[in-house]
């Protein structure tokens, strides 16, 4: 058994034997205060490692973690009697409160024919909160601030995004080759409005009394055409008197053999010699009337009548 553990111990040895080397590690308390350690404060540390001359060192840098880091390091190599010395500098830093651990670095020792993977010591220090003790206590929420607003402080903003607006309304309706200002749309009165006011206008003309019984006619015809061109929106105005007649009976106008017989006068003294008597002038007058009464359009009613 005794052999046993004196061989294990040979062969853990063999390597530091076979390279020849030996590390320590220890922190630089001339650059570290350790009784006043905070989180975040820098660590500075060495590792000495000292090895074969005929052999080299490398530092391999371990992952970083939330509670320590590596920020930097600086190796240097120096000649002693007979081997080589290469200290590395290290800056660190942790970021934890409490009793901390530095933990071991990895290095790799390596000769021409082979090399050896060494690790230091880890470290123990006690790393402080940066905050008092006092200043964890909680504070009031201070009171929201008031914000005093002059009349320019608002209606500015508001005159700003107004004119943007214009701008972009402008600009868009220049673009469509629209009028600056959309034009007011005109009334349109209905059929019956413009025959009865187109009436009361001949009358006034009083071309009966001035014997120009022709004229009288030829603008009850207009008359009668456009109306039942505005009413029935019909080309009645470009239809001669036969394709007239055939459009009154397919919109089924009660009125159409009324309306044919007063076209059928007019057309007469238009196209011939013919003059009616005075009386039968009249009497065509109020013929249209009836017509254009029984056929108008019906009008909308009120919107409602008054409490």
């Amino acid at each position: 058994m005794k052999k046993l553990i004196i061989l294990i111990g040979f062969v853990l040895l063999l390597p530091s034997i076979t390279f020849g080397y030996s590390i320590t590690t220890e922190i630089d308390t001339v650059k570290t205060d350790l009784n006043e350690l905070h989180v975040g404060d820098r660590v500075f540390f060495d590792v000495s490692i000292v090895h074969d001359e005929n052999s080299s060192v490398e530092f391999i840098p371990a992952q970083p973690s939330e509670m320590f880091v590596i920020l930097g390091f600086s190796p240097f190599t120096q000649k002693m009697k007979t081997d080589l010395r290469t200290d590395f500098q290290f800056v660190s830093a942790l970021f934890d409160t409490g009793l901390q651990t530095i933990p071991e670095q990895e290095f790799i020792i390596a000769t021409d024919d082979d090399s050896i993977t060494v690790y230091s010591d880890s470290l123990q220090v006690m790393v402080y909160s940066v905050l008092q003790e006092d200043s964890v206590a909680l504070k009031d929420i201070k009171p929201p601030v008031s914000l005093n607003l002059e009349f320019w402080d608002i209606a500015l903003p508001i005159l700003i995004i107004a004119v943007i607006l214009l701008a972009i309304i402008f600009i868009t309706r220049r673009k469509k080759g629209l009028a600056i200002l959309p034009e007011k749309k005109k009334k349109v009165l209905p059929a019956h409005v413009i025959a009865l006011k187109k009436i009361e206008q001949l009358k006034l003309a009083d071309y009966i009394g001035k014997g120009d019984i022709k004229r009288f006619y030829v603008e009850i015809s207009w008359i009668c055409r456009e109306y039942l061109e505005n009413r029935f929106h019909i080309p009645f105005l470009e239809m001669t008197g036969y394709e007239i007649r055939q459009s009154l009976k397919e919109i089924g106008l009660e009125k159409r053999l009324e309306t044919n017989a007063v076209l059928k006068e007019c057309d007469k003294v238009k196209f011939a010699k013919y003059i009616p008597p005075i009386e039968d002038a009249q009497k065509i007058l109020e013929d249209l009337v009836d017509i254009i009464h029984s056929t108008k359009e019906k009008e909308i009613l009120e919107e409602k009548h008054e409490d």
